[in-house]
């Protein structure tokens, strides 16, 4: 095991989290939690040859204990995506931060390198000594004394922090006014928010068994009991970030979710399949959820945004999901719409709607009048162990 320092330990935690905001890692949440993970497990001083492929599986993908890992490689895919993530990172312009983090080849856990600099109990003799002889006891010609550079070079620090300070200060400035100019409709309701979830039908064998007890073991319906994964997350991102900007809200299920509540004030529906109002409400809108799986633009007929390797147990490779937000002719009131294809597509669309990068991305050609417009965006993402990638925006609409 190694002992770190204090501030070996506070350095590595700043850099992982610089790394984890990069360009390179904010898309991927299964990179950012597998690299989380492997620096914080490496500074407790855990074993690192007990970092195995199952224990990343079962704590970090919440795997059950006892799965296959050869059959289930999202370990070792996301490793290699890792490792390609933070060569890309220290490859471009970060050669100067105060940790390296590498994944070494055929290692899951972290090393970290801190550099010189920030490591003065580690710097050899030798150098600190020649440093030491290039710095003047005093000035033997008449130059600027030796205290006036002292506090020169004190007052260039403080500028260099307090520009530092104002730049990260501009940047969540700029953030928030992002993500309350996309919210803003739902924000500035006196009306409490509901977000409205989907509730799939699921079945179980009217034994109550796990399994069927024999082939007369009938299948009941179960309507009202389950919320689908990527469901859920897009509920957790959305009340997360409503929470955040001091918005109350109320969560109701599809099924118990009457009219006139579509009418009462704001409302946010996740999910399509499994929510009653969501087809109902986005039927006359430019791009639109049809009858077949699919999404589908009004103003062409001839696109169709579907799924060509969708499995009987609804697996896929990719996802199409719709985004939405207008104003409801019928009351007056805003409404966003969160909803892909499958639950993959729908968790993607929730960290879309409440990820300020994301959106920053998305709305660089949008009109400038945007914050009062109305507008949907279609997106399409990659599904990567059952996981879904950075969403790419396709095709937009602002009316």
């Amino acid at each position: 095991m190694t002992a770190f320092t204090h501030i070996q330990r506070e350095i590595a935690l700043e850099g992982l989290a610089h790394v984890l905001e990069s360009e390179y890692f904010r898309g991927s949440q299964r990179c950012c939690h597998f690299l989380d993970y492997s620096v914080r497990y490496v500074l407790d001083g855990r074993p690192i040859d007990e970092l195995k492929e199952r224990t990343l599986g079962i704590e970090v993908f919440h795997k059950a204990g006892d799965y296959d890992t050869a059959q289930d490689n999202i370990v070792r895919v996301t490793a290699n995506e890792v490792r390609k993530r933070l060569a890309q990172y220290y490859g471009d312009d970060h050669r100067d931060r105060k940790l390296a983090i590498q994944l070494p080849s055929g290692s899951y856990a972290a090393s970290l390198h801190w550099t010189v600099e920030d490591t003065p109990e580690q710097v050899p003799a030798a150098l600190a000594n020649e440093a030491k002889a290039q710095v003047p006891e005093k000035n033997q010609t008449g130059g600027i004394p030796l205290s006036r550079t002292v506090w020169q070079i004190a007052a260039l620090c403080v500028l260099a922090v307090g520009i530092a300070v104002a730049a990260i200060f501009y940047w969540q400035i700029r953030s928030r006014d992002m993500l309350r100019g996309v919210w803003s409709p739902v924000l500035e309701s006196p009306k409490v928010a509901v977000i409205c979830i989907s509730q799939p039908v699921a079945y179980r064998p009217m034994s109550n068994m796990d399994v069927p007890v024999g082939s007369e073991d009938r299948m009941m319906p179960v309507p009202d009991a389950f919320v689908g994964t990527g469901d859920a997350f897009a509920l957790a991102d959305v009340a997360g970030l409503l929470s955040k900007l001091g918005k109350d809200w109320q969560l109701l299920p599809g099924n118990s979710t009457p009219s006139n509540t579509l009418l009462a004030g704001p409302i946010i529906l996740i999910g399509v399949h499994a929510n009653r109002w969501t087809p109902t409400i986005t039927k006359n809108l430019r791009f639109f959820f049809g009858v077949e799986n699919a999404i589908y633009d009004r103003s062409d007929p001839r696109v169709k945004w579907s799924l060509d390797q969708l499995t009987p147990d609804w697996k896929t490779n990719e996802d199409y999901a719709l985004v939405s937000r207008f104003t409801n002719p019928g009351s007056g009131q805003p409404v966003i719409v969160i909803a892909g294809l499958t639950n993959f597509g729908t968790q993607a669309a929730g960290d879309f709607l409440t990820n300020q990068s994301l959106l920053s991305e998305a709305l660089q050609k949008a009109p400038k009048d945007w914050k009062h417009k109305n507008f949907q965006f279609v997106l399409h993402t990659q599904i990567i162990g059952n996981s879904p990638e950075r969403p790419t925006v396709i095709a937009s609409n602002y009316w």
